[in-house]
């Protein structure tokens, strides 16, 4: 297990959903490149069941908010 994939995916969880929401102000990061960082990840070879399981669901939220989105 490679603790600083967990903390990566830990820190997107929780800086995508404040900007994803604009709970940290104008501009905020896209959906893009929130997708592309969850993909980099997805990239490493031994990532184990839980950090997929766990940037999988921060993709689906990413679906839903793009779904959702005005923009």
């Amino acid at each position: 297990m490679n603790i600083l994939i967990d903390q990566d995916i830990a820190h997107i969880s929780r800086v995508m959903r404040l900007s994803s929401y604009g709970e940290l102000g104008d501009p905020h990061l896209s959906t893009h490149y929130w997708r592309q960082r969850l993909n980099a990840l997805l990239d490493y070879d031994h990532l184990t069941q839980a950090q997929l399981r766990a940037v999988d669901g921060l993709l689906l939220e990413l679906d839903e908010l793009t779904d959702d989105s005005p923009y």
